[in-house]
């Protein structure tokens, strides 16, 4: 299975207590992957050490960077990697030991598609103080040659999961001036609609390869701050973008509304939970686009005097008669 080969790309930040536990998890494939980029992201703790000290017996790049975010540092390990295929993989979390196997049995049966897509199941940290636990199952599964299909069915069965540790994808829509990770939060959700909007070929497989570690410290328990506000700014920013620099069918333009609504509404959510000011005008845009009752619906909670909410109504409608 030579001709179906894999980078997996780990970008990882003081994680020196789950790293080797990760790296092994790598290791204990039935199949290896080609090579295994890890990028160290300016780690204050032993993470580099243990990175460095490990054993593999494919090709195995560690490089230290100053910190830069997770998604600078995914950005850098595609540029390295020399295969056909990329995975990130979080440096907490853990693969099913048929993962690439399994990976490599699929996309050559399917003959290659662009992107595969699969579920993930999560465990608790020992230390972990909270309650949350969550299975991602994809709910559907096959393989899908129209966009418009693909989309339909993973908002039917809502199992349009963004995080780049529960897909494969092609290296070549990573590679150059081609897709990129955003900084901050939410840095997943941002290229995942442009990502799939570069796809034309889609293979969705519903079992679990991917175990994602929850525990205290990590961006899934970590509350509400202007980083994660940043960060929710930034998807509707780029699925703005991704709305204006396509030709788009009418499924498509429906389906990016429906993004951005739930888009907007986390901006609004985390916005409110961080005591952070709201960027009304950015709302608007969103607002407008999603073309979304419910969205102005809980607009209105979020504006408080009389003043503010005839500037929204008025930008709402002076946008519209455009």
């Amino acid at each position: 299975m030579a001709d179906c080969s894999i980078s997996i790309i780990i970008p990882a930040y003081n994680v020196e207590k789950y790293l080797k536990a990760a790296l092994d998890s790598i290791k204990a494939q039935t199949e290896l992957p080609d090579e295994v980029i890890l990028i160290d992201d300016g780690s204050t703790d032993k993470t580099l050490a243990v990175a460095e000290e490990y054993d593999f017996s494919i090709p195995y790049k560690v490089l230290s960077i100053e910190n830069g975010g997770q998604g600078n540092a995914r950005n850098i390990g595609a540029e390295l990697a020399n295969f056909q295929y990329l995975y990130f993989f979080d440096a907490d979390d853990l693969l099913d030991k048929n993962f690439i196997s399994s990976f490599q049995s699929c996309i050559i049966r399917e003959n290659f598609p662009d992107i595969l897509l699969f579920s993930s199941m999560s465990f608790y940290d020992n230390e972990y103080s909270g309650s949350r636990r969550q299975e991602y199952c994809r709910g559907f599964s096959g393989l899908f040659l129209d966009r418009d299909d693909f989309l339909d069915s993973g908002y039917g069965k809502k199992g349009l999961f963004c995080s780049p540790c529960m897909y494969v994808s092609k290296a070549t829509l990573w590679k150059g001036a081609a897709l990129k990770f955003g900084d901050g939060y939410f840095e997943d959700e941002a290229v995942f609609f442009p990502l799939l909007f570069s796809c034309n070929s889609f293979l969705v497989v519903d079992e679990f390869f991917f175990y994602r570690r929850i525990r205290d410290g990590s961006t899934m328990t970590m509350l509400p701050s202007s980083r994660h506000v940043s960060g929710a700014l930034n998807c509707m920013n780029t699925l703005r973008e991704l709305y204006s620099s396509k030709r788009l069918s009418k499924r498509e333009v429906w389906h990016i509304r429906k993004r951005m609504k739930q888009h907007c509404a986390r901006y609004l959510r985390v916005s409110r939970d961080s005591r952070t000011p709201i960027a009304w005008d950015k709302v608007v845009d969103s607002v407008v686009l999603s073309r979304s009752f419910s969205l102005v619906a809980r607009c209105l909670i979020y504006i408080m005097h009389a003043e503010r909410l005839l500037f929204f109504l008025k930008k709402i409608s002076d946008k519209l008669a455009r």
